[in-house]
């Protein structure tokens, strides 16, 4: 038989009292909303925190062509 790690930590979270994983985990809202975490009276530590500000600007950060922005003044 062969295990999904990713299945079987998230099954897991729920009866946990202390969770590692990766911080873009927690900054990453779709992400933070598929393992169904409440932070209610939690404490978070970020190791390496002077990487979050970088990680939370590539989660909120998108791309657009300039066709796409062209097109939305030109509606405007």
């Amino acid at each position: 038989h062969t295990i999904c790690p990713y299945y079987a930590s998230k099954d897991r979270i729920l009866g946990a009292d202390i969770i590692f994983m990766p911080y873009n985990y927690i900054i990453d809202e779709k992400i933070r909303e598929n393992f169904k975490l409440d932070f209610t009276n939690a404490i978070i530590i970020f190791d390496e925190a002077h990487n979050v500000t970088s990680t939370a600007e590539d989660v909120s950060s998108f791309e657009m062509p300039m066709k796409m922005l062209d097109s939305s003044i030109n509606e405007i």
